[in-house]
C-alpha cells in the first residue's frame, strides 16, 4: 500500500523521575533526511535515533524532536554561591560602616541577591533513559506510518481512477491509428492523380510510398512500450517497498511517448487524446510527488 511523506507521531513513556515525549514530523523531501532535536545532554543518543527512524521511513525530511521533564519538579536542585553571598554581605557592612549607619543585612536579604541562589535542572542520563526514549520513539513512528498510509490510500485510490482513464484514452488512439494510416494512403492516392492527371498512377510507387510515410507516422511501437508502463506503475501500486521515485520515472516516460505520438500521428482526434492523456499525467505527477 502506498504511503504519503507528509505527517505527524506522538509519543510518550514515563521513566524513573522524569518523562519524555517524541514528536515526530514529515515533510515532502526528495531524499530522506533526518533531524533530531533535544536536550544537549541527549545528543549523544542522536546516531541511535536517527538509525530507528531510517529503517522505518525511506523518503521524506523527518524532524525528530525529543522533550524531556520532572513532572514531580524532583529534577530541579538549588545551587548557592557561597563565595558570592560572602561578597555581598561584606560589601554591605562595609557600606553601612561608611554611612555610620548601625543596620546590617540578614541572611534573607543576601539569599534574595540575584546571583546568590540559582535554580538548575538536574540532568538525565541518556544512557539510563534510553530504552524510555527508544519506547516514545516507536510510538511516535507508528502514529506517523498511520497516518502516511491512510493517506497513501487515498492517494492510491486516486492514481487508479486517473490511471483507468488514461488506459481509455491510450485504446483510444490505438483503435484510431489504424484509420489515420488509410486516410493517408487515401489523401496520398488523391495528390498523386491530381499531380499527373493525364497518367495512369504507378500503383507499386503508391504502395511504396504509403508503407514509407506510415512507417514514419507508425505509433505502434509508442503505443506498446506505453501500454507496459502502463502496467507497471499499476503492478507498482500494490508493492510494499517505497515507489514514490519510480512511480514519478514511470509518469515522465508516458509523457515522453505521448509527446512523439502527438508528433508522429498529426491527426486531430489523436491530437485530442493526446492533450487529454497528458493532462492526466501531470494531475497524477502532482500527487506522486507526496508518496514515499
Amino acid at each position: 500500500m502506498l504511503r504519503s511523506m507528509t505527517g505527524y507521531g506522538r509519543g510518550a513513556r514515563d521513566g524513573r523521575g522524569f518523562s519524555v515525549t517524541v514528536e515526530v514530523r514529515a515533510l515532502n523531501h526528495r531524499f530522506r533526511e533526518i533531524v533530531v532535536r533535544g536536550p544537549r545532554e541527549w545528543m549523544a543518543l542522536e546516531d541511535e535515533l536517527r538509525r530507528i527512524v531510517a529503517g522505518r521511513v525511506a523518503r521524506g525530511r523527518v524532524d525528530v524532536y525529543v522533550g524531556v521533564i520532572r513532572p514531580d519538579g524532583g529534577g530541579r536542585r538549588a545551587v548557592l554561591d557561597v563565595a558570592l553571598a560572602r561578597q555581598m554581605k561584606e560589601a554591605v557592612d562595609s557600606l553601612a560602616a561608611d554611612l555610620g549607619l548601625p543596620e546590617s543585612v540578614g541572611v534573607g536579604q543576601i539569599l534574595s541577591l540575584p546571583g546568590v541562589v540559582a535554580v538548575e535542572e538536574i540532568p538525565v542520563d541518556p544512557e539510563e533513559g534510553w530504552e524510555v526514549v527508544k519506547g516514545a520513539l516507536e510510538e511516535a513512528l507508528d502514529m506517523l506510518l498511520a497516518v502516511r498510509s491512510e493517506e497513501g490510500g487515498r492517494l492510491e485510490t486516486d492514481l487508479v481512477r486517473r490511471l483507468g482513464e488514461l488506459s481509455r484514452l491510450v485504446e483510444e488512439i490505438r483503435q484510431w491509428a489504424p484509420v489515420v494510416r488509410e486516410e493517408y494512403r487515401r489523401r496520398l492516392g488523391e495528390r498523386l492523380r491530381e499531380a499527373v492527371p493525364e497518367a495512369a498512377v504507378d500503383e507499386l510507387r503508391l504502395i511504396q510510398e504509403v508503407a514509407l510515410m506510415a512507417e514514419r507516422a507508425g505509433i505502434e511501437e509508442e503505443l506498446v512500450r506505453l501500454s507496459s508502463h502502463i502496467g507497471q506503475f499499476r503492478a507498482a501500486l500494490g508493492a510494499e517497498e517505497a515507489v514514490g521515485r519510480r512511480l514519478d520515472f514511470l509518469l515522465q516516460e508516458m509523457h515522453r511517448e505521448l509527446n512523439t505520438i502527438g508528433a508522429k500521428s498529426g491527426d486531430v482526434e489523436i491530437s485530442r487524446r493526446v492533450v487529454d492523456a497528458k493532462t492526466l499525467l501531470e494531475q497524477m505527477r502532482e500527487q506522486v510527488q507526496n508518496i514515499e
